[in-house]
């Protein structure tokens, strides 16, 4: 194994003498620092630094400014033709209303103080400027009120709806909440959170290997306009009857309440287009929608799932053994019940621009998993731009994938959790009665966001995706991927995980990668007992201008990484690992046996 301009180092000597020596050296090779002292919560702004991100990323603040003309001062009134968007604040602090023909630049007008203690001023957007809330076909859905969000850099969000909207610049993401957003736009109305359609389109990080599917030339196909005619039995018969699914249901979103997995055919290409208005909601009684090919790795159709809310599935669980408690290493728990919104086998997938909120697989049990989607023996499941929050399974909290391929680009996995117990805890124990095949322990808590497993599975991809507070109760916090036999390959780019957290292994647990590329991603403030960021094993590693920063291993080695039978060839350079902690020694950052 070697190390080509590397900072590794193990948690013995002088804390003070390792430090000054990594100082001299991360300024000598330009290195990015995240600063000593646990690297806290800003390490997440490397993520748009890191590598070379695509052309076209979202607008910053200074750009955006270009929109808008000063119209008052802070106490003056001003006047506009007809209605037109005025923000009031200054620098990056905002809120706006759409104001017809004139106002006054005041706290009281616009209903909050945007930024306290400091001389404000009042814009109106310019021709090239966003145009006013009241064109919601120029802006984009991203939450309803009280939900979570999150973006890509730094954009203007506004909440509220109809007319009446507050908006503020936020990085990265937020709450669709008055406390976030500081004030009630329009109270007694329910409110929803946008960005600018415009903005939205190009906020990735990386090239998406899809794109969302044109669906303009198709009539809607559920709905006549109104909300009521949205319902579970016009979209099951669409989905029957249609190649393409839209939806006429109104101006306002609207949430249709599914009773019942809604079967969408895999022999055929199907694309339902929620347009950013529609909520399918499984009310956590039902799975909400399968697509099931009874075969293996052969089907290439499938379904295409875009601007849509996927919330509250809930997968049925079947086969349940109680666990004996004289025995814990054998497997109990349920035998079935994974893919809580989506279960999908032998068929592709693809999922753009989706949001899948407290969902759930049946748990515990040491098979069961996939909160939002599970997959099993599928050739392609792609996900590009979207969101998972709040997600639950035995295992894989928001994405369980069994013998399937998977690419996840510019995605958001936050506050997902692997609920089962006692992966990874235990050996395999030839006596103990089988639940589902031989050599199955305990009862789950593996991937808190993502678990995948199989040997006929090929490359993984992650790319210029975020794992955030995401929890295992065993193993791996954020992402676990297990090759089976041949070794297979692993990448992951310009990606963040940060605040994960797990017994074993905060972030990532990796097996038998060959190579395992984790190029120009930040690893910050995960927490485990051993393998503070991660675990590596049998894998050959290539870890290129990454960071490590704040992670911790409460009891056991490896504050960053905790490496096992790393193969010949492996390198990580041009990457800081700073002030990670085991066993309270400041600076321990690498453990391998």
């Amino acid at each position: 194994m070697s190390f080509s301009k590397s900072l590794v180092w193990p948690g013995n000597g002088s804390p003070i003498a390792a430090w000054a020596a990594r100082v001299v050296a991360a300024v000598a090779l330009g290195i990015l620092m995240t600063g000593c002292g646990g690297g806290g919560r800003d390490a997440s702004a490397s993520l748009g630094d890191a590598g070379t991100s695509k052309t076209g990323q979202a607008t910053d603040i200074a750009a955006a400014d270009a929109g808008w003309t000063q119209v008052a001062v802070e106490n003056e009134s001003f006047s506009v033709d007809g209605t037109q968007l005025v923000r009031y604040g200054s620098d990056s602090s905002w809120v706006s209303m759409s104001v017809t023909n004139s106002g006054s630049c005041t706290n009281a007008f616009f209903g909050t103080d945007p930024l306290y203690g400091v001389v404000k001023h009042c814009e109106v957007a310019s021709a090239t400027a966003t145009p006013s809330p009241a064109s919601s076909g120029s802006w984009t859905r991203i939450a309803g009120e009280g939900d979570r969000f999150a973006i890509a850099g730094t954009q203007t969000v506004r909440y509220g709806s109809g007319s009446s909207w507050v908006s503020r610049s936020i990085t990265n993401g937020g709450e669709c909440t008055n406390d976030d957003f500081g004030a009630d736009p329009i109270v007694g109305t329910v409110k929803q959170c946008e960005v600018s359609a415009a903005v939205a389109s190009v906020a990735g990080v990386c090239t998406p290997p899809v794109t969302a599917v044109d669906t303009a030339g198709s009539a809607p196909s559920v709905g006549d306009g109104t909300p009521g005619s949205c319902t579970e039995a016009a979209l099951r018969t669409a989905i029957a009857s249609h190649d393409v699914v839209r939806f006429d249901c109104g101006a306002e979103p609207v949430t249709i309440a599914i009773a019942a997995p809604i079967d969408v055919p895999a022999q055929r290409n199907t694309v339902i287009d929620g347009g950013g208005k529609i909520t399918l909601d499984g009310g956590r009684r039902t799975r909400i929608l399968s697509v099931v090919n009874p075969d293996y790795r052969r089907n290439s159709n499938g379904l295409t799932l875009q601007r849509i809310t996927l919330a509250n599935g809930q997968a049925p669980g079947s086969g349940y053994r109680p666990q004996d408690p004289s025995r814990p290493q054998c497997a109990w728990g349920y035998a079935e019940g994974s893919g809580g919104a989506i279960e999908v086998r032998d068929a592709r997938l693809h999922v753009i621009d989706v949001e899948f909120r407290n969902n759930a697989s049946a748990s515990p049990g040491p098979e069961v998993g996939g909160g939002a989607i599970y997959a099993m023996g599928s050739l392609d499941v792609t996900v590009v731009g979207s969101r998972f929050f709040g997600n639950t399974g035995a295992n894989a909290g928001a994405i369980g994938l069994l013998q399937s391929n998977g690419r996840f680009v510019d995605s958001v996995f936050q506050g997902n959790t692997a609920d089962g117990t006692g992966s990874g805890r235990y050996d395999a124990d030839a006596s103990c009665p089988i639940l589902v095949h031989a050599g199955q322990t305990a009862a789950g808590g593996s991937g808190g966001a993502i678990a995948i497993d199989g040997s006929d599975d090929t490359d993984l991809l992650v790319c210029g995706s975020r794992f955030v507070d995401n929890r295992a109760n065993e193993l791996s916090g954020a992402l676990q991927r297990t090759a089976n036999v041949d070794p297979r390959r692993t990448t992951i780019e310009r990606s963040l995980f940060q605040g994960n957290r797990a017994r074993q292994a905060g972030a990532l647990f990796i097996s038998n990668a060959q190579p395992l590329a984790i190029h120009a991603s930040t690893f910050s403030d995960n927490t485990a007992e051993s393998g503070g960021a991660a675990q590596f094993e049998r894998s050959r590693l290539d870890i290129v201008n990454s960071t490590f920063a704040g992670n911790q291993a409460t009891r056991g080695v490896g504050g960053a990484l905790l490496l096992g039978s790393v193969e010949a060839g492996s390198e990580i350079r041009k990457e800081l690992s700073l002030s990670n902690t085991q066993l309270g020694l400041v600076f321990s950052a690498f453990a391998w046996p």
